[in-house]
């Protein structure tokens, strides 16, 4: 318990000596090109994981520290009113208009209306322009009435009044009723606060709470009252804040209050009643018309403007003195004399009181010195005179802050340094040059003709210069300094492993030098330039280091890529302090002139080309841990275009959707400049750097499991925890287990069916073989039979011609006989006739000769009876006789002989047979049979 409140007491005394030293915050702005909207921004909110949102002409806004986005309406664009309750859940209310929205898988919200369930109807003509959550009860609040939201349905206040805003003040709920008193609400009821119808001729814009429970009372006429619970007295009577009309109040964390006005921007007010600050226009605002205010879980001050955004940041034991008007110019060194700080800018000498550094708009109080005008590179305060290194030479500036020029050097000095008390040496355009104080006269060595920017001396009375771009030059001076005795050229040009270009410092008491982010020292007793090892040690994985500055041998600045270095050096071993980030949107070094001035002891000032900061050489350093980030949305897409997002426990995904983009963020991003780095594994095991961005993506991802880790990172290397989601991509169908076994079964039934193709062209080749011998059997067949066939018909020719000739023999043998009997008429010769006749008749009996010729007819052309008759079954056998006479092509007279009738007769059998075939009489008979 007493650890507790010793660390409590030391935090608050660590807090208030940052305010009393450092009260100046940087005001980052955004206007309505940064987060594309319109101009004015009514009201703000910030959810749990820091995410701030805005209430804007043409909807409600988001803001992650990166990346803005537009949630638009679909009946109104205007949001008047936020209450976010958590990530998943912000409240919104504008004209006509009041409801919820719900963040989906995607990470977008998504808008649902509860006016529209109200028991009476939707809002007509009415604007809200306050959302608070009391008791698990949503309130939203209109200058008509108050609609009260249980999470379940949506009803009126049961009393009906006008009103102006309804403000939360603690636990408590306030409202003013128009142009009357002040209520609370109690239950269901408005409950007058005794006396505070003193404010029924101005509006109650916010009523704020104070540590000793009491009230402070913001109006827009009247100025600012307390109340104690009994009674209301005016608590600032400041003018200012009467005439410029207060429109909102915060109580910030850290004991202040802020008051934003319609005419002058903001006023910071101390616990007792005075206005510390001032934001406005001229103090880097965006504009002087304040909608709303806010504090963030950071502790920084954010407002909504009538035309833009800002942001008021308090950075630790920082003072902010940027010039957005560019006034002072920008500034290349200061030196602290009299009382008073000098700047020395690319327009002249400035100075102001050293006691209103910490006052109201402090740079409108810098006054330019006369005689100055010009651009200053350097100032010190020797012999209790303030040195001016000067574009068009040497000022000399006095407590009385005269300024003269007594040494004519007719080029411009970049450096001045006490070299002893009656010797200065300067840096200049041309040359090194020297000034005897006591003789006052001014020596040009010329031995080493460069621009000289820097000038030191080490251990050994050596004289270092540097030059202006290239290199570095070790001199020895004659004892009067009007001389160069020996000068010796270390860089580029002399081939040595050195850089191109070195920045000369001490360290140590012995010189040193940066360049190419390696330091390096003087080995005099070889007389090169060596490595110094401790600080390349200390600063082996830091890039992008620029300049170093003293602020006492042992401690020094070292100035990077928007961090400065706070190191010490004791006992050949450096260390890094502290690190303070000036990596803010305003803030910005003069290119290849980075420089700090320590002003005393405790305070040094930090060059910008739009002003300055002031830091405390002996920064607190806050090591608040950097929260974890969390992924925003995952989402998978396919060369169709066609996405599908994911939440935190999905992890096989589809091949066709190998395309993923993360999308990140984290808490105060914005305010701490924090950045991401990112590593696949799986894929790539190296860290990677994203800076201003929150997403990544990877396309067409082949198969495999990887895991995808997140970590914050600010610009001093502090990380936060990760954030991992791994997830498989499955191989493509074609490569699935299925479509392997589908592979292994193609292939076996390719291989299968190469054996079968092989088989079958072996078994077509026998086959073919089988044919061919086949072919050659049945052709020695065929022949066989068509010799046969041959045979037979000759046969059949043979047959049918032997007894045509036959008969017809016969015929003209028993023509012979008869007609040699009958002119013989001898009558004994007649039986003999008779028996011959008998004899020849006997022989030419045919049926004999028929069935012989039907025998090898029939072997011949098998089947034609049979065809014939069932074609035409009234045919005769004389017919059928006739028909394969017919068939063999025989004309009527060897038909005759054949059938041993006359020729007539056949006629007419042929006559008939058409008759009975039904032949036309255009068709010969016999290719009729010829093709049967």
């Amino acid at each position: 318990m007493t650890r507790h409140i010793f660390l409590t007491l030391i935090s608050v005394f660590i807090l208030s000596y940052s305010v009393a030293t450092a009260n100046n915050p940087n005001i980052i702005n955004f206007s309505r090109n940064d987060y594309h909207a319109g101009n004015k921004n009514w009201s703000l909110s910030e959810d749990e994981k820091g995410i701030m949102y805005i209430g804007n002409d043409l909807g409600l806004l988001e803001f992650d520290g990166i990346d803005w986005y537009l949630n638009k309406l679909h009946k109104a664009d205007v949001v008047r009113a936020i209450y976010a309750t958590s990530n998943q859940t912000i409240f919104t209310g504008g004209y006509e208009e009041f409801g919820r929205w719900d963040r989906d898988i995607s990470g977008i919200l998504k808008y649902t209306s509860l006016s529209d369930n109200l028991p009476g109807g939707r809002l007509h003509n009415d604007d809200i322009w306050r959302i608070w959550k009391k008791d698990n009860l949503v309130y939203f609040q209109s200058f008509k009435n108050i609609y009260i939201y249980d999470q379940n349905n949506v009803y009126k206040f049961p009393q009906e009044k006008n009103i102006l805003f309804l403000m939360k003040v603690k636990d408590e709920l306030w409202i003013q009723e128009m142009g009357g008193s002040l209520f609370k609400i109690v239950g269901n009821q408005y409950v007058k606060i005794p006396g505070s119808e003193i404010f029924s001729q101005t509006e109650v814009k916010t009523v704020l709470p104070t540590p000793d429970n009491k009230y402070i009372i913001g109006t827009s006429t009247m100025g600012l009252y307390i109340y104690n619970g009994s009674e209301f007295k005016v608590w600032n009577n400041n003018k200012a804040l009467i005439d410029n009309n207060v429109n909102c109040g915060l109580a910030a964390s850290n004991g202040n209050y802020y008051f934003g006005t319609i005419l002058s921007g903001i006023y910071e007010v101390s616990p007792s009643g005075n206005i510390t600050n001032h934001f406005n226009t001229e103090t880097y605002l965006h504009n002087n018309t304040v909608l709303a205010l806010y504090e963030d879980h950071s502790n920084n001050i954010w407002a909504g403007l009538d035309r833009g955004i800002s942001c008021i940041q308090y950075l630790n034991g920082i003072s902010c003195m940027t010039d957005p008007t560019g006034k002072i110019g920008a500034v290349y060194s200061a030196a602290l004399y009299k009382g008073k700080l000098f700047i020395g800018t690319n327009q002249g000498v400035y100075y102001i009181e050293k006691n209103d550094l910490y006052s109201m708009n402090a740079l409108s109080k810098f006054t330019l010195l006369p005689k100055t005008g010009g651009q200053i590179w350097n100032l010190n305060v020797i012999d209790d005179k303030l040195y001016c290194s000067h574009n068009q030479g040497l000022l000399i500036i006095d407590q009385n802050l005269s300024v003269t020029s007594p040494y004519t050097i007719n080029t411009g000095v970049f450096y001045t340094m006490e070299k002893d008390k009656d010797h200065l040496l300067l840096g200049t355009y041309i040359s090194l040059m020297s000034i005897d104080k006591k003789a006052q006269t001014l020596h040009i060595l010329n031995e080493v003709q460069e621009p000289i920017k820097k000038v030191q001396t080490d251990h050994l009375n050596n004289v270092w210069l540097q030059h202006m771009n290239k290199g570095i030059y070790r001199t020895r001076l004659n004892d009067d300094f009007s001389k160069i005795e020996s000068f010796k050229y270390y860089g580029h040009e002399d081939k040595q492993d050195i850089p191109y270009k070195l920045k000369l410092f001490k360290v140590g008491g012995r010189v040193a030098f940066l360049g190419n982010n390696k330091f390096y020292t003087y080995n005099d007793i070889e007389g090169t330039i060596v490595p110094e090892h401790a600080l390349n040690e200390c600063f082996s994985n830091i890039a992008g280091l620029k300049e170093v500055v003293n602020i006492t041998p042992e401690n020094f600045w070292i100035i990077g890529n928007d961090l400065i270095y706070n190191v010490i050096y004791a006992d050949n071993k450096a260390q890094i302090k502290f690190i303070i980030d000036i990596g803010y949107k305003n803030f910005s070094m003069i290119d290849n002139y980075e420089n700090i001035v320590t002003l005393d002891n405790d305070l040094s000032l930090i060059c910008l080309d739009n002003g300055f900061l002031l830091c405390q050489n002996k920064v607190t350093a806050k090591n608040d841990p950097i929260a974890q980030p969390y992924f925003k949305s995952i989402k998978i897409s396919n060369t169709n275009g066609e996405s599908v997002y994911l939440d935190n426990n999905f992890n096989q995904i589809s091949h066709s959707f190998n395309t993923i983009k993360f999308r990140f963020s984290t808490a105060e991003t914005l305010t701490r400049n924090i950045s991401f780095e990112y590593k696949l594994e799986g894929l790539d095991d190296q860290w990677h750097a994203l800076r201003n961005q929150n997403s990544m993506t990877y396309e067409r991802l082949p198969k495999g499991k990887y895991t995808f880790i997140v970590v914050a990172t600010d610009r001093q290397g502090n990380k936060s925890e990760e954030i991992r989601f791994s997830f498989e991509i499955l191989a493509p169908w074609h490569q699935s287990g299925w479509a392997v076994l589908a592979y292994c079964l193609l292939f076996i039934v390719f291989i299968a069916s190469i054996i079968l193709y092989i088989q079958y062209k072996y078994k077509k080749i026998h086959i073919k073989k089988l044919r061919l011998l086949e072919t050659k059997r049945l052709n020695l067949i065929n022949e066989h039979l068509q010799k046969e066939v041959e045979e037979k018909n000759a046969e059949l020719l043979s047959q049918t011609s032997f007894i045509i000739q036959r008969n017809e023999l016969i015929l003209k043998i028993k023509n012979e006989v008869e007609e040699f009997s009958a002119k013989q008429n001898n009558k004994t010769l007649t039986p003999l006739y008779q028996k011959i006749n008998t004899l020849l008749n006997s022989s030419l009996d045919s049926e004999e000769d028929w069935k012989t010729f039907l025998i090898k007819f029939e072997q011949k052309h098998t089947n034609f009876f049979k065809k014939i008759k069932e074609t035409y079954p009234q045919l005769t056998a004389n017919d059928l006789r006739l028909c394969a006479c017919l068939k063999l092509n025989l004309d009527s007279k060897e038909i005759a002989a054949l059938m041993n009738i006359s020729v007539r007769a056949v006629e007419n059998s042929r006559y008939r047979l058409r008759k009975k075939l039904d032949i036309p009489s255009h068709q010969h008979l016999n290719d009729f049979f010829l093709q049967i």
